[in-house]
């Protein structure tokens, strides 16, 4: 089995997020509005993530090429497992699990890889904050509400929210490009800091900046650097249309002003609400998720959304998101012929990252 207290950590998480989010509704009401909605817009919905996950893994295999050029059909199974093992297993250990999937299928190194990763996440925040930034100017009433709401409800001033939403952010993408730009220096600094731990402690952990480093060398290349940025572009948007027709299905766009409030509101909530789910929690954001996006919808004041309503819309999107890539991860699994426990204990177990 996988590490157990990983297992109930994760289990805890979930069930305190989830009471805390189905005791500040009304469940009756909740239930009644998915009773109500119309499903038919969740199959095309499901369709804009599957097409969302293809533009990670083209963004992922630029991150990728300069270490091995490896085609979207090989990448594209790895991308699925890694989010299938983020839905199922806490503290967001999918990562390594992608990395692990692909270093068995590929040869990748795992720390080169988990490089190449980290940056993911921190250009997926970055295009996220340029989404709220945009929208902040189309609907400036909108995004205000939602800052100033959140800044009353938690007692923190807004400014300081904003800061804290973007500043973490930034300076890591700062260190990876600094990282990328100067190895030699990086690496002598590694070096020294290393040089404090016994002998084949100190190789372990030199040989895992080696390759760490080797693993942020594409954003010295331009081309990758800016592509990366284009491409995020759609991944998110692909995501938020999902958010937009599972919106139709609740009968948003009457609660919203129409289609085009509603498709704005959606990138906004998108984007609020995987910055707040990105920190490492719950199996698949799950309780954390449903929190933050119904908060986002019942604070926006270009309508009224009921948060019993709201509540509701946001576990359908949650089922959305993480229900198919379980389904199609664990086909992948099992048409390799391994088990998600297997792949991670040949991670844990395979030394060729620190040999």
């Amino acid at each position: 089995m996988l590490n157990r207290y990983k297992t109930w950590i994760g289990i805890g998480l979930t069930a305190i997020l989830l009471i805390a989010f189905l005791l500040t509704v009304d469940v009756v009401k909740m239930f009644d509005s998915l009773v109500e909605a119309n499903y038919v817009f969740v199959l095309p919905a499901i369709a804009m993530y599957f097409i969302s996950l293809l533009f990670r893994t083209l963004r992922w295999k630029m991150l990728l090429t300069h270490m091995q050029d490896i085609s979207l059909s090989r990448l594209y199974p790895v991308v699925v497992v890694g989010y299938m093992a983020n839905n199922i297993l806490p503290m967001r250990l999918g990562e390594f699990v992608r990395s692990y999937y692909l270093r068995e299928r590929e040869g990748v190194s795992v720390s080169a890889a988990l490089a190449t990763v980290f940056v993911e996440r921190v250009i997926d925040a970055l295009t996220l904050l340029i989404f709220i930034v945009a929208i902040a100017f189309i609907v400036p009433l909108g995004v205000g509400g939602v800052v100033e709401g959140l800044g009353e409800r938690s007692g923190i001033a807004w400014p300081l929210i904003v800061l804290g939403a973007t500043i973490p952010f930034i300076l890591c993408f700062t260190v990876f490009m600094l990282v990328a730009r100067y190895p030699e220096f990086t690496l002598s600094i590694t070096a020294k800091i290393f040089s404090r731990f016994p002998g084949k402690i100190k190789s372990v952990l030199n040989n895992l900046a080696e390759t760490f480093v080797v693993g942020l060398s594409a954003l010295k290349t331009p081309q990758i650097f800016i592509g990366m940025f284009f491409v995020s572009v759609p991944i998110w948007l692909f995501e938020a249309a999902l958010f937009y027709l599972i919106g139709i299905s609740f009968d948003f766009q009457n609660h919203l002003g129409g289609h085009v409030n509603l498709a704005l509101i959606s990138v906004l909530v998108t984007a609020i609400t995987n910055i707040g789910a990105s920190i490492p929690a719950a199996p698949g954001g799950i309780g954390l998720f449903e929190i933050i996006a119904r908060e986002t919808l019942v604070l926006i004041p270009l309508g009224i959304i009921d948060r019993s309503i709201a509540a509701g819309y946001a576990a359908v999107v949650h089922a959305t998101l993480l229900i198919p890539i379980i389904l199609l991860g664990q086909i992948i699994l099992w048409w390799d012929n391994i088990s998600l426990n297997s792949l991670w204990l040949m991670g844990k177990n395979n030394k060729e990252d620190t040999d």
